[in-house]
């Protein structure tokens, strides 16, 4: 079993990519790999607890989905409004999460 963490900064609304990324992820935990998405920047938009997105639909088929309290604040994405399967930290828990948990980490847009 291998642990990858995927770290993505663009918003899922300007990548068609982050699609490939769902289904990316859906397979590596089928094959029984732990899979983590790191939310940053602009990819922040994607916790919002309304939206109806391929991070959502991530977070319930069991990927670990973090993102950076900072950047959530900035774009006024606080307290309710940010999706309970979200995991919120700040930059040091970030860090710890990309050196300490995860095996391999692979930026994405």
């Amino acid at each position: 079993m291998v642990k990858v963490l995927y770290i993505t900064s663009k918003s899922i609304y300007t990548c068609a990519a982050q699609g490939t990324l769902l289904d990316i992820t859906k397979s590596q935990m089928d094959n029984g790999h732990d899979v983590g998405v790191l939310l940053i920047q602009d990819s922040t938009l994607a916790a919002w607890k309304g939206g109806k997105n391929i991070i959502a639909e991530a977070a319930a088929h069991g990927v670990e989905v973090y993102a950076i309290k900072e950047d959530l604040e900035a774009r006024g994405i606080t307290g309710d409004k940010v999706h309970p399967g979200i995991k919120q930290v700040d930059y040091d828990e970030s860090i710890s999460i990309i050196m300490d948990k995860y095996e391999k980490v692979i930026t994405w847009c």
